[in-house]
């Protein structure tokens, strides 16, 4: 017998009305808030006529379980191309308050990548190229334009690369953008680059977050640099990467001071995730040079958007968030957002949360290879080295959500794929066992996307999300498509589960 929670969800979207998700397949139904109710108690619960309705759904195959069936046969290459992380340096000019990379250097990276890294790389890549033929660049840091002249060398050496096996190159930034040295707007144009700008509000927001070294502003820098690639056309993809760790202004206020100018084609909101106390969810400095100040035990990790009041804005703005979308502005989404409507709307499934370990690896200017960009400061995470590639296959980055003793009970477990296993080390020190604040986030935000879909119209629900997934969401969320067949309801059924408009 289905169970809620594991087998199904129920989102109620007004006093009403709700949803019926279904943990299998990614199928959404309209039903009565009351029978909703009902469903939260149990199939055993309902009424004879909503039971016979209930049985008539199981008959027709609505109740198909495709997302195990196919997760049980996947590789690990399924899902994702071949991406690679390249670290170009220790060197970072700004002084985020949050940093999880110690200012840039993760405490162990000394120098900028060199020519004899960039070689590594390509036979990196020549080796472990996934069947997609299809390989995507981050460009990390540290501020990856303080190295810029690498990443240049980088993208001419790909241009004949792919012409030599074959295979095709997407180009990524993910920069603070107060460096643009001479010549990146015509690479980043040539390119067709995604320039991931880290950029969390207005100028008061930015500047408190985000401070430059020497303690002034980074907002006027930014926006400048900003509006001189914006200039190259429509070639380069400007993201506004937003990290939310203030209560005021509010979440919607941020985001539509940003939103005003008309430069970002798409938004990021991730919630700042820090070290805290124990006790209290106060915000604590964990190490100071090599001298640790709070010891593990004494600690955890929170995330901001499960803070007090921080549900609320979190909700209210998805309320808003249709607004946003206008004639008169680029604004194309929010990438977490569209790409879990895209997930449910044409029945995809994530392989696990990330790509890290899978087909995602971080290669360093010390020629170090990981599994996770966020954590190339522990080496027990090195699973190989620039001259001998991969030595250590990641097998536990590799598991899937179903062989987890959490996790594989879970109703959402097919969207969010089992967590950022960073997130998880950062607070338990084992990347499988939960770090509790990120799940229940996760949990969050696929409720309200749900209960979003639910008050949108089908026309929106139809739009082509296809460039998502070059945008490298959630750290390149491996998907496949689940391939769930088409049902046939008659009356009798639709009028107590209704089948969601643009859902397909």
């Amino acid at each position: 017998m289905l169970r809620f929670k594991r087998d199904y969800f129920v989102v109620d979207i007004d006093d009403q009305n709700a949803l019926l998700f279904l943990t299998g397949n990614h199928r959404l139904f309209r039903i009565s808030r009351e029978l909703g109710d009902r469903l939260r108690l149990g199939p055993e619960h309902l009424e004879p006529q909503e039971r016979d309705a209930w049985q008539g759904l199981s008959e027709r195959g609505a109740f198909s379980d495709e997302n195990r069936e196919l997760l049980a046969t996947s590789s690990f290459e399924d899902g994702a191309d071949l991406a690679i992380n390249v670290n170009l340096t220790n060197i970072c000019n700004l002084a985020c308050t949050y940093c999880f990379a110690d200012g840039g250097d993760y405490g162990r990276i000394t120098n900028a990548m060199g020519e004899e890294s960039v070689g590594w790389i390509f036979d990196f890549i020549a080796a472990n190229v996934t069947p997609s033929r299809r390989v995507r660049f981050e460009f990390f840091g540290g501020e990856p334009l303080a190295n810029y002249k690498t990443m240049r060398d980088i993208c001419e050496k790909s241009v004949a690369f792919a012409a030599e096996h074959d295979v095709e190159f997407v180009y990524r930034v993910s920069t603070n953008l107060t460096l643009l040295p001479k010549g990146a707007v015509e690479l980043f144009a040539e390119h067709r680059f995604i320039v991931s700008v880290s950029l969390d509000g207005g100028r008061a927001v930015q500047d408190a977050n985000r401070p430059s070294k020497n303690g002034r502003g980074s907002f006027d820098r930014i926006i400048a640099n900003v509006r001189e690639v914006r200039a190259a056309g429509d070639d380069v993809t400007l993201v506004a990467r937003m990290t939310i760790a203030q209560r005021e202004p509010t979440l919607i206020d941020s985001v539509r001071e940003l939103w005003e100018l008309n430069l970002f084609d798409y938004f990021q909101i991730y919630p700042g995730v820090f070290p805290a106390d124990v006790t209290t969810a106060v915000p604590v400095t964990v190490t100071m040079g090599n001298r640790e100040l709070v010891p593990a035990s004494s600690r955890r990790v929170v995330n901001f958007f499960l803070r007090d009041g921080m549900v609320e804005q979190f909700r209210n703005f998805l309320t808003s968030y249709p607004s946003l979308f206008t004639a008169g502005n680029r604004f194309k989404g929010v990438l977490e957002y569209e790409r879990t409507i895209q997930m449910v709307a044409e029945g995809l499934f994530a392989l696990s949360f990330c790509s890290g370990g899978r087909t995602y690896f971080t290669h360093s200017p010390d020629s170090s290879i990981s599994s996770c960009h966020r954590l190339v400061g522990d080496q027990s995470f090195d699973v190989g080295t620039g001259p001998e590639g991969l030595t250590r296959p990641p097998a536990d980055w590799r598991t899937t959500v179903d062989s987890h003793p959490v996790c594989g009970g879970c109703w959402a477990r097919y969207v969010c794929g089992g967590g950022c296993k960073q997130e998880n080390f950062a607070d338990t020190g084992d990347i499988a066992t939960l770090n509790t604040d990120s799940c229940q986030y996760q949990l969050l935000l696929t409720e309200e996307v749900l209960r979003l879909i639910g008050r949108s119209q089908p026309e929106y629900l139809e739009q082509d999300r296809s460039p998502f997934a070059d945008l490298f969401v959630s750290c390149g969320r491996p998907t496949m498509a689940n391939n769930r067949g088409e049902i046939h309801l008659d009356e009798r059924l639709t009028r107590l589960f209704a089948p969601v408009g643009g859902v397909r």
